[in-house]
C-alpha cells in the first residue's frame, strides 16, 4: 500500500463537542459542511493512480495546535469527522475501513494551526 498526506486548516472550534452545550444543529451546519468539503477537495487534489487501499486504511493524523493551550485530542478528532467524512468519500471508501486511527498532537511553529493527515502506510 502507498500513501499520501494531506493538509488541512484547524478545524473549526464550533465543531467541538465540548463546547455546543446543547446547541441547536444549524449553529455549526456550515462550519462541517466547510470541512468536509475541504478534506473532500484535499485527498483529490492528492490522490494518485497508484493508491492501493485494503479492507483497511489506517490514518496517521496529526494535530499542530496554532498556540500552547492544552488540547483535548479526543475532541480535535470528534470535530474533525466532517474533514474525514470527506476524505473517504474522495477516496470512495466508507470511513469505518478507517483503521487503526492514530493521534498525535503538536504546536505549529507559524502558529496558524493544520490537521495533517497520513492515509496509508509509508511506502
Amino acid at each position: 500500500m502507498t500513501s499520501i498526506k494531506i493538509t488541512l486548516p484547524w478545524p473549526d472550534m464550533s465543531l467541538m463537542p465540548n463546547r455546543k452545550n446543547g446547541k441547536h444543529w444549524g449553529g455549526t451546519q456550515a462550519a462541517k459542511v466547510n470541512a468536509r468539503e475541504g478534506g473532500f477537495y484535499a485527498t483529490r487534489a492528492a490522490t494518485r493512480d497508484d493508491l492501493l487501499l485494503g479492507d483497511t486504511v489506517p490514518l496517521r493524523i496529526t494535530f499542530a495546535a496554532p498556540d500552547g493551550r492544552h488540547r483535548d485530542l479526543d475532541n480535535l478528532l470528534s470535530c474533525s469527522k466532517s474533514a474525514l467524512d470527506g476524505v473517504a468519500k474522495a477516496l470512495g471508501i466508507d470511513d469505518k475501513r478507517f483503521n487503526p486511527i492514530t493521534i498525535r498532537g503538536t504546536r505549529d511553529t507559524n502558529k496558524v494551526g493544520y490537521v495533517q493527515i497520513q492515509i496509508g502506510e509509508p511506502a
